[in-house]
């Protein structure tokens, strides 16, 4: 996301888009369900992780959340109850059902961004697939494919905040070789072609400034993550610590880029890459997915092989995603430039949940705070009253350390009063 001017041109700034507030129309198929979202906080140092369970479409058993913008509007895939897989968002409490391009497909949204633009991907079997855009009204439209292709040979990865989307348009039997392509709306604008002598490219993410990564074959067929920018590959196996494989999913609006690299979670900046530091107990084989303004980091890896732990890092610090109640397992897909994450877990009910990881801050809990559930109110003045007089010892009521609960101590509960 970026300040300055992008290549296809917007008019404002990301501090402007993420400043604006917008509404949603009315979809022409909506099923709405108001949700009261279980939730459970881990603190962990400087930071709470928060995982709420987002629910379900009414009589669904199972969900998955793949993207979020600012606003805090997700788009992902719910079960109805008749047992089939809609595409869905949830938007203030509320679950609602996205039109299809193709029902007969299973739809996957894959990115979004501010305006409620929705981009994704429709897998119809056998190779074939659609890439879709979802207008904010809930209107879904396929993407161009190439002048030598045909439309379900299409997939969309990813949307900045122009509403340029990327991802991979293939060609017509016999060669049937994939392209890095670059859309504005729909309307296919840049076929990245190949680079190095490769027959094979596919864009994953884009920024602002229209900065196009993804992963390109060269000739001799290994796989090498590129950045696309002003017209040009860069060959980004070919930076500082690069290997004979590699392969980028995002790029943030200061020109970081993470992906993988020879097998491992990794990070591109300054002409060199970088190998991510993993939590303890979690193994660093596996690719860094999503990478927000600030930093931030995701990724899904393993603990015990095959159990799923989501990851974050912040401030370069990586964290495990916990689990919902009764869960073991965590999937990471998208984080938005507030630092928060969306994905699923596993839950008690043995189903999958799509999940909303909302990180924040750890506040250092105020000492008047004596039942400890974030505010002070009348039941901490009942424990204060109740441990009136001297204390005979340290006491958590003694706010002033006298040595006694008296007056002064009163004065400071009161004053906290929230």
């Amino acid at each position: 996301m970026s300040s300055e001017t992008r290549r296809p041109s917007a008019t404002r700034t990301s501090n402007e888009h993420r400043r604006r507030s917008f509404g949603i129309p009315a979809l022409t198929a909506i099923v709405a369900s108001f949700l009261v979202p279980a939730s459970i906080a881990v603190a962990g140092g400087p930071w709470t992780i928060t995982v709420v369970d987002l629910g379900e479409l009414p009589g669904g058993l199972a969900s998955s959340a793949y993207a979020l913008n600012d606003n805090g509007i997700i788009a992902g895939t719910s079960m109805d109850s008749a047992g089939q897989w809609r595409t869905v968002r949830w938007i203030d409490g509320a679950v609602e059902v996205l039109a299809s391009f193709d029902p007969s497909g299973l739809n996957i949204p894959e990115d979004m961004n501010d305006a409620g633009q929705i981009v994704g991907r429709i897998n119809m079997g056998f190779g074939l697939s659609y890439g879709v855009l979802w207008s904010p009204s809930g209107v879904s439209a396929a993407l161009d494919g190439l002048p030598n292709g045909v439309p379900q040979f299409v997939v969309a990865r990813g949307i900045n905040e122009s509403g340029i989307v990327v991802g991979r348009a293939q060609e017509s039997a016999p060669t049937m070789y994939g392209h890095a392509a670059v859309w504005n709306g729909t309307e296919l604008a840049v076929d990245l072609g190949f680079m190095g002598g490769g027959t094979y490219s596919e864009a994953y993410g884009v920024n602002d400034f229209g900065h196009v990564v993804g992963v390109a074959s060269i000739a001799n067929t290994n796989q090498h993550a590129f950045l696309w920018k002003d017209g040009q590959y860069t060959d980004l196996s070919l930076w500082s610590g690069g290997g004979a494989s590699s392969k980028a999913y995002a790029i943030n609006d200061a020109g970081v880029i993470v992906g993988i690299n020879v097998g491992k979670a990794a990070k591109w900046a300054n002409g060199s890459v970088q190998f991510l530091p993993m939590p303890a107990g979690v193994s660093a084989f596996t690719a860094a997915i999503d990478i927000n303004d600030a930093g931030d980091i995701i990724a899904t890896a393993t603990t015990v092989f095959p159990i799923e732990t989501g990851v974050v890092w912040k401030d370069g610090v990586p964290m495990k995603l916990p689990p919902l109640p009764g869960g073991t397992t965590t999937r990471a897909r998208r984080i938005n430039q507030g630092g928060w994450v969306v994905g699923e877990s596993n839950a008690a009910d043995g189903f999958f949940h799509a999940v909303l990881w909302k990180i924040e801050p750890t506040v250092p809990l105020d000492p008047a705070d004596l039942d400890g559930d974030g505010s002070v109110g009348p039941m901490d003045l009942a424990a204060l009253l109740g441990a009136w007089g001297a204390c005979g010892g340290a006491c958590a009521a003694d706010l002033d350390d006298d040595g006694a609960v008296g007056p002064a101590d009163l004065a400071i509960l009161l004053g906290s009063w929230s």
